[in-house]
């Protein structure tokens, strides 16, 4: 079975965005686990991915297309965490979601999803929402 990693943040539309993404490749859903992955920023007892809107949504979705889905969380430096979370589930893909960035913006900063492309050791989806 194949492992995709979502990386969903809080904004529903670039998650609708990233199951979309999904749902259009030649995949079968049976051969498919698709692990929702949410780094929160602050370690919080209280903190549950289940509870997000975009989370909720991705779930529902990609449920109704046939995938196998498990939602999963961590907190810290995202872009660290996602890559540990890519190799402790063994994925074979990791799908991140872009946001526009001013030149200048990702010169002095870079982005989550930029550091995550350019470390991961599997392929990355990148996907980013027309409206951003």
């Amino acid at each position: 079975m194949k492992t995709i990693l979502l990386c969903a943040d809080t904004d529903v539309e670039r998650v609708t965005d990233q199951v979309e993404s999904l749902t259009t490749l030649p995949l079968d859903p049976d051969r498919v686990r698709v692990v929702l992955y949410h780094v929160f920023r602050a370690d919080g007892t209280e903190a549950d991915a289940r509870k997000l809107k975009s989370v909720g949504r991705a779930t529902e979705a990609l449920e109704a297309a046939g995938f196998e889905v498990a939602v999963e969380q961590s907190s810290g430096d995202a872009a660290r965490e996602i890559l540990d979370a890519a190799e402790s589930f063994d994925a074979d893909l990791l799908s991140v979601a872009g946001r526009r960035t001013s030149p200048t913006g990702k010169a002095l900063f870079g982005s989550v999803a930029q550091r995550v492309a350019l470390r991961s050791d599997c392929p990355v989806l990148f996907c980013s929402a027309a409206s951003d």
